[in-house]
């Protein structure tokens, strides 16, 4: 029975002994690991200041192994078209000529009308002749002659005949839907903000630019009509690919 006893006693100890290393050893870890703890000082946000100095190292490391695949967004530019000279067309000059000569036969008309259509015809023609219509990166412009070495002054509001793409809020035809006609239409038309705004009202702007048209839902510009001298479906299709706006 003491032989048990001493054994008890001797097992107690090593409990007691073992129990004792484990918490020096708990102890020694808990201290060194506080030594790679960062202090808390706090800035007036309640913010680390450390961890706005340091946030990319403390990012998790899945954070940046998917910044590396993820491609990044370039930004993209708006694509720029070649530049292009609009077909001419002598559809309007010929109608035009036909109709005066025709109106020529009939009596009093001949002294009147007549002689009115077939002068525009002649003018139509010559025009054609004269003028061509043209998109490069930028500007829609009219150039003179097939040189297309000047734009010209507008004889409405002065000026080069010349307008940037994004100063456009409308472009149409007159009459509506005949561009896919095979007569095709008669005038163009469209609206631009580059001209100064005082001269927004003179011509035919005056009444575009009218508080009934505006309550329409017109937008206020520079309005230019001018006869359909070229091919009007390229002409549209300019003013689409373009982005020329639209109502």
């Amino acid at each position: 029975s003491s032989f048990a006893y001493h054994c008890s006693i001797k097992a107690v100890l090593t409990m007691r002994l073992f129990t004792a290393v484990a918490v020096g050893i708990i102890s020694l870890f808990a201290t060194e690991g506080s030594a790679f703890v960062v202090p808390s000082s706090r800035n007036n946000n309640g913010v680390s200041s450390f961890a706005k100095q340091h946030s990319s190292l403390l990012a998790s490391p899945f954070d940046q192994i998917a910044n590396f695949f993820t491609p990044t967004q370039e930004k993209q530019e708006p694509e720029v078209f070649p530049p292009v000279v609009i077909d001419p067309s002598f559809k309007l000059s010929g109608i035009f000529l036909a109709s005066g000569i025709a109106l020529d036969f009939i009596p009093y008309i001949q002294l009147t009308l007549g002689p009115f259509v077939t002068l525009l015809g002649l003018l139509f023609l010559v025009q054609t002749f004269r003028i061509r219509f043209v998109f490069n990166e930028s500007d829609f412009e009219l150039r003179l002659g097939d040189s297309l070495n000047e734009s010209g002054e507008n004889v409405v509001v002065g000026g080069e005949n010349r307008w940037s793409y994004d100063s456009f809020v409308n472009w149409e035809f007159f009459p509506k839907g005949w561009v896919d006609k095979p007569q095709g239409p008669i005038l163009a038309y469209f609206k631009e903000t580059q001209t100064p705004s005082d001269k927004w009202d003179e011509g035919p702007g005056k009444s575009a630019n009218s508080a009934e048209a505006l309550a329409k839902g017109a937008v206020p510009g520079q309005v230019h009509f001018f006869p359909v001298l070229c091919d009007a479906q390229q002409l549209r299709a300019e003013f689409e690919k373009r982005n020329c706006a639209k109502l």
